[in-house]
């Protein structure tokens, strides 16, 4: 009786296990059905491209006939190219300077528009968030008509009390200018959305506590959303630093590039390197020592920031 208890235990236990291991075989195949997809289209559109792009960085080509291999004398010539420091020193600037109003911008606003003060605070999200549903290149344009000399919505009101028409596009600072408001108009709404759903994951608790402690609107903002909300301004952080550095529809939409060569990014030079001198082969080895430079970028943040557990 015993054998057979022992037999019939062990029997079960080869059962459970059977189904335990079915179970995590049918969790696999469900992993990978998922994955499979995006897998797909990343190796698509991103993998093989980049292979491809590091390929065409070591020849000549030049989009037609002409494809031989070069070594690096692409990098080597990117590295003594004035003209790529001077549209990548550019870029890092704009980088830096609209940073902060990336990052602040729609935290002020998520602040606001979670707060209980605030009416009309669906509207008021909504109207915020339209600009992110333009393409960058039409919103370009539109703001480009906007701060037109002559026919410019701005000008038309600074005239309107008295003022004097500004040449917007005539200056390199004011151009920039007027691409960093734009800029900062079409993606404040789509961070807005971000912080929002971050501060409503706050426990109200933590609020109720700080009031029971006397802490005013202000305390509240710098010593419990600030802190609590590190990991989304890590996220917010990292998604503005990437598009600023890559930031190219909304310039091509507003200033073309100029006055000059004054609002010419790196993404811009790689293009006219590439699509308006048919060297295909050197734009293709700046995009590649770009990439590297973005990735650095990415993981400087990543270790200063911990990825937002500061």
């Amino acid at each position: 009786m015993s054998d057979y208890s022992l037999d019939d235990k062990r029997k079960v236990g080869e059962k459970q296990q059977r189904k335990k291991n079915k179970y995590q075989s049918s969790l696999k195949k469900a992993f990978w059905l998922f994955v499979l997809p995006s897998g797909l289209l990343f190796g698509v559109f991103f993998l093989y491209p980049l292979a491809l792009n590091m390929f065409l960085s070591f020849t000549n080509f030049d989009g037609w006939k002409t494809m031989d291999f070069i070594g690096i004398d692409n990098y080597t010539r990117a590295l003594n190219d004035r003209d790529f420091y001077a549209s990548f020193t550019r870029t890092m600037v704009y980088t830096l300077v609209n940073l902060p109003f990336k990052v602040g911008i729609p935290l002020v606003l998520a602040t606001l528009l979670t707060s209980k003060r605030v009416r009309f605070k669906t509207l008021t999200r909504t109207a915020i968030y339209i600009p992110v549903l333009l393409s960058p290149l039409v919103a370009g344009i539109t703001i480009n008509w906007m701060f037109s000399q002559e026919y410019g919505l701005i000008n038309f009101l600074i005239q309107l009390f008295g003022g004097t028409a500004i040449g917007w596009a005539s200056s390199k600072w004011l151009a920039t200018f007027v691409i960093s408001v734009a800029s900062n108009w079409m993606t404040a709404g789509f961070y807005m959305i971000i912080y929002i759903g971050a501060i409503n994951n706050i426990p109200e608790t933590i609020y109720e506590a700080a009031e029971i402690d006397g802490v005013n609107s202000i305390q509240k903002f710098l010593r419990i959303q600030v802190p609590l909300l590190a990991p989304t301004t890590f996220l917010v952080t990292l998604l503005s630093t990437i598009n600023l550095l890559k930031e190219f529809a909304l310039v091509e939409g507003v200033t073309q590039g100029g006055p000059g060569t004054s609002t010419t990014f790196i993404i811009q030079y790689i293009m006219r390197q590439g699509f308006n001198q048919f060297e295909y082969g050197y734009a293709a080895a700046v995009s590649t020592l770009v990439m590297i430079v973005f990735a650095i970028v990415a993981y400087i943040q990543f270790r200063i920031t911990r990825g937002g557990e500061i």
